[in-house]
């Protein structure tokens, strides 16, 4: 074999194991350049073969720092194994936050992002905003406040295209803050009402009615007054609506008027 195919894997093994010997530190390009015969091009090259193959994650490149993939592999374990006990001990909660997650595992915020970030694309967690869960993780809630959760849905249903406010919600049901808060969440989450930025819910079969209506009317700009025709809605309610699909892609604010996308 080609002596300097013979010195690369040479090399690059042994970067591997300074770099695995580092953990979750990281290897600096410093500490490997009293092991290894490279300048700072070799060293960024070497980096970069191996985190093709998989075997290490470039964190930056100016000072050069590696960190193995089996030390993210092995935080990714511990975070997995705490997250499943958190779901455990509380089956109600989405999942557990990020600032508790830091808490409990110290290592650099880089480092600990690079590990969710991880987890989450080889889907064995699932983000929500600042929350992180078992990707399978479904809250379980007492029969009690399923039953709670089926009259919440089956009151924004009925409404059909007039929304819900938060105020609506708690005069009907007198539930205390938290719960609320809870059951709201949960019937979002199973993607069965959406929530505005303002604080006003519409069940999910209304809403796809809406967005089938505006696409079918045939063309492709839309203003309030015509919308409010559409859907049946004072403006009090037809704006946050609007605002809505807005946010969601389907509808884009020119002016008067909106784009139907």
């Amino acid at each position: 074999m080609d002596k300097k195919v013979i010195d690369a894997a040479h090399e690059a093994a042994k970067f591997l194991d300074l770099a695995r010997a580092k953990g979750l530190a990281g290897l600096e390009e410093g500490e490997a350049a009293a092991a290894l015969p490279l300048d700072h091009a070799g060293f960024v090259a070497l980096s970069q073969k191996l985190e093709e193959d998989g075997a290490v994650r470039i964190m930056s490149f100016a000072p050069l720092v590696v960190i193995s993939r089996e030390a993210i592999d092995f935080q990714g374990g511990k975070i997995l194994a705490y997250i499943a006990k958190f779901h455990e001990a509380h089956p109600k909660e989405k999942g557990v936050g990020i600032e508790k997650l830091k808490a409990r595992f110290k290592s650099q915020p880089k480092v600990l992002a690079l590990v969710l970030r991880t987890l989450v694309h080889e889907n064995k967690l699932k983000e929500d905003g600042e929350t992180y869960a078992l990707a399978g993780f479904s809250r379980a809630l007492p029969e009690r406040e399923e039953k709670l959760l089926r009259e919440l849905e089956a009151m924004c249903l009925a409404c059909e295209f007039r929304t819900v406010t938060l105020e609506d919600v708690r005069e009907a049901f007198k539930l205390n803050p938290h719960t609320l808060d809870q059951l709201l969440d949960i019937l979002v989450e199973r993607k069965r009402v959406v929530l505005n930025k303002d604080g006003f819910f519409i069940h999910q079969r209304w809403l796809d009615e809406v967005i089938a209506r505006l696409r079918g009317l045939g063309r492709r700009e839309v203003s309030v007054a015509e919308f409010k025709s559409l859907t049946g809605l004072s403006r009090k309610y037809a704006i946050p609506l609007l605002e809505l699909l807005d946010e969601m892609g389907v509808t884009k604010r020119r002016g008067a008027v909106r784009d139907i996308l």
